[in-house]
Order: structure tokens, then C-alpha cells, then sequence
């Protein structure tokens, strides 16, 4: 009884914890942006699955086509899957994604879904 207590306490905290938003880490991929001219645009980070908001519009400025596409497949499959991802802006700490205009470097999907 006890081993099925700690495994659902468990589950309880992973299903509950949140990301290092401030950190860029462990985020959930929200609303993504993409237009006509060149695909993907812009993208928001949430801290929770769940919630309705999150971060300014991270854009995808400069980045070439390919490239482009390649984050696009990898946000996707976060989305879908609910998996997270960590976030590397071109601020000076590499985060910043509470502050508008702030633009993509790279991403990853994170170590623990």
C-alpha cells in the first residue's frame, strides 16, 4: 500500500510542477504565429498547460526557411505531446520572454516531458 501511495504522490507533483518561466526552462509551447511570406513568425511560451496567457510574442526574425521549419516541427510536437521546451532568446540573459520584442536563438525539447 505504501509503494502505491509514494508512486501516485509521484505523479501528483510531476503532473503539477510548474516551469522556470523566468528562466526559460520547462516551458509549454502556447499560440505559435506564422504567416504567408514566411511561415513561422512568432510564438508563446506558458508557464502551465492550462492557462489562457503567458509570455509576449517571441519572434523568429531572421532565421532562414529551413530553419524555420525545423523549429516549426519541433514546437509542434511539443504542443501536441505537452512536452517542454527550453528557451534561448537574444536578451542578454538568453530569456527575458516577460518582455515584449524579444527574439529566438534556439530551442530544445526539454530533458523531462
Amino acid at each position: 500500500m505504501k509503494k502505491y501511495l509514494v508512486l501516485f504522490l509521484g505523479l501528483l507533483i510531476t503532473s503539477n510542477s510548474q516551469a522556470a518561466f523566468n528562466k526559460c526552462t520547462g516551458v509549454y509551447v502556447g499560440r505559435i504565429g506564422l504567416d504567408r511570406q514566411g511561415g513561422l513568425n512568432r510564438v508563446v511560451f506558458l508557464e502551465k498547460p492550462g492557462d489562457v496567457s503567458g509570455s509576449f510574442w517571441v519572434l523568429f526574425t531572421d532565421w532562414e526557411a529551413e530553419p524555420k521549419q525545423q523549429a516549426l516541427s519541433v514546437l509542434m510536437a511539443a504542443k501536441l505531446s505537452g512536452h517542454r521546451v527550453d528557451v534561448y532568446t537574444a536578451a542578454v540573459n538568453n530569456c527575458n520572454i516577460g518582455e515584449s520584442g524579444q527574439v529566438m536563438v534556439s530551442l530544445e525539447l526539454a530533458t523531462n516531458p
